[in-house]
């Protein structure tokens, strides 16, 4: 199978080859083969274009024991030093599901590898702040109903944080947590 770049650059060969060919039959104005030459150029940065678009690979969404874990947002504020992330976390489980969130264990990571416990850690109508010294915050979600978990983190700095990792109980085996790195 040839590569797409091959199948374009055939075309192009044919296509000027056609705008060539009446020039071996007949006088055609310079006109003429300027505005064909305009046309085959056109079409050729339009068919760039759409190959650009088609190498696009969608994200696929990141799902963890049937919980579904989408970034809303990530704000840096420098004036503060805060960093805020906002997750939607969506159960798949046909029935109501009991979400143990490990609050010490969730962390955000800046981009040279350095794990930052939260200042506040809220999900649902829940806040927990760091003072609290709360392990666990425990979370009865429904199927196909998005929660809000949003953590906010003290003395950032001016970077962007690389992931957010988020620690929550087995929903198979009980004492069993799962650790997952969400990328932001």
């Amino acid at each position: 199978m040839k590569p797409a770049s091959a199948y374009r650059s055939q075309i192009v060969v044919n296509m000027l080859m056609l705008t060539l060919l009446p020039l071996k039959t007949a006088y055609i104005p310079m006109k003429i083969i300027i505005k064909d030459f305009v046309i085959i150029c056109m079409f050729l940065l339009f068919g760039q274009f759409v190959y650009a678009q088609s190498d696009k690979i969608d994200k696929e969404p990141l799902v963890v024991d049937e919980i579904q874990i989408d970034v809303k947002s990530v704000q840096i504020d420098a004036k503060l030093k805060t960093a805020t992330v906002e997750l939607f976390l969506t159960s798949y489980n046909r029935n109501e599901r009991e979400l143990k969130l490990n609050t010490y264990g969730t962390q955000l990571v800046d981009v040279k590898g350095r794990k930052y416990l939260f200042g506040t850690l809220s999900l649902g109508k829940i806040l927990v702040k760091l003072e609290d010294k709360q392990n666990y915050i425990n979370y009865l979600m429904k199927m196909d109903e998005p929660v809000l978990l949003t953590l906010k983190v003290a003395n950032w700095g001016k970077e962007k944080p690389k992931e957010l990792i988020l620690v929550f109980e087995d929903s198979e085996e009980e004492g069993h947590y799962i650790e997952t790195a969400v990328q932001l």
